[in-house]
């Protein structure tokens, strides 16, 4: 089984960036909301281990990447997007760090989801270990 790491590096009121790993190795950058409490579609998701699953979205119309068990929350997808406006309380993809229309963004975003779907390819579960760097 794949061991996947969300190692958030950077968080301020207005984002939050961090690192995703797939079995130590670094694949690809991720942006999620602020901490809001984990509150639904607004907060990035506590800090934890949860049960990571391939499974279709129909809202996106493809297979992606679900966080399971997060407290009070469903349907917790890894995908594109750029800022925060895109992540519908879910971490986001990019290849790079920058900004968009003055906001913190990540970019290359579906080209670096493709590179983390490689990563896990031949998998359909795994387990997610989501932290703050340091801790």
């Amino acid at each position: 089984m794949k061991k996947v790491e969300l190692i958030r590096v950077e968080q301020d009121d207005k984002a939050t960036i961090g690192v995703l790993k797939v079995d130590g190795k670094a694949v690809c950058w991720t942006l999620e909301e602020p901490w809001r409490d984990n509150r639904k579609d607004v907060s990035c998701i506590p800090e934890g281990s949860y049960p990571l699953v391939l499974e279709y979205s129909p809202l996106k119309g493809r297979r992606l990447w679900t966080i399971q068990n997060v407290p009070q929350r469903s349907y917790v997808r890894i995908h594109a997007g750029n800022t925060v406006e895109d992540t519908e309380g879910c971490p986001l993809t990019g290849n790079a760090i920058g900004s968009l229309n003055g906001k913190r963004a990540v970019l290359d975003s579906r080209r670096a989801l493709s590179k983390f779907s490689h990563a896990m390819e031949g998998s359909k579960e795994a387990e997610i270990s989501v932290k703050v760097v340091g801790s």
